[in-house]
């Protein structure tokens, strides 16, 4: 989460508990955490809390960061099995495609993931999922998508040869501004978009409710 999450200045702060998690569906779909900072553990969190689905491999270069998430969402005190864990998104790219030649010469082969959850530095954003792109996964890239016009529609084209030419894609790409499924937020939408409590909308003036600490880290981008 942000570095202002856990501060003291929030305690007195209701905060909504996070919805029940579902029953777990027959084949679950299993996800790959690619960096594990706050981001990645932040969404590691929230798969295991509020989802139907599993973490099942982490990609990450700095070993203790690793370790901890490797531990506490995917292999306990066991350690990690084949397929669990990479030191980068790289290394998980050429153990896939091994894994799928060897699947398809009718080789017994561990169980792949279905989706993975980008967590890295903004800049790196589009070389993971230019990447990533030609294994078809499900992907959650958080915000913000590239640091470049230019690199967003690189982005696009590369996923759009596996997007089928119908109305509903058989695979979900999203970028994670979270704040559009905010309580208050989706509450706006519903009383102006379907309630129509003003009437139609003519022009929107959105201002962000950021505090302080949101200022300030505009200036690591």
């Amino acid at each position: 989460m942000a570095p202002h999450a856990d501060s003291s200045l929030d305690d007195d702060v209701d905060r909504l508990p996070a919805p029940a998690r579902p029953s777990m569906s027959a084949k679950p779909p299993r996800l790959l955490i690619i960096g594990a900072g706050s981001r990645g553990n932040a969404y590691a969190e929230a798969t295991s809390e509020a989802s139907n689905g599993i973490v099942v491999a982490v990609a990450e270069p700095i070993a203790y960061k690793r370790k901890r998430l490797g531990e506490k969402h995917i292999w306990g005190k066991s350690g990690p099995s084949e397929g669990q864990e990479f030191k980068n998104w790289t290394d998980f790219l050429a153990w896939e495609l091994r894994r799928r030649a060897s699947a398809a010469n009718g080789e017994d082969v561990p169980e792949g993931v279905d989706g993975v959850f980008i967590c890295v530095l903004d800049e790196q954003h589009k070389e993971v999922i230019i990447g990533l792109a030609p294994l078809g996964l499900h992907i959650m890239c958080e915000k913000p998508l590239a640091c470049s016009l230019d690199d967003c529609v690189d982005i696009y084209r590369s996923l759009l040869p596996g997007l089928p030419e119908v109305t509903t894609p058989s695979r979900i790409f999203s970028i994670g501004h979270v704040l559009r499924y905010s309580p208050h937020n989706m509450l706006l939408r519903k009383l102006l978009v379907e309630d129509k409590i003003i009437g139609e909308v003519m022009s929107i003036n959105h201002t962000e409710p950021v505090g302080w600490w949101h200022f300030t880290h505009s200036y690591v981008r």
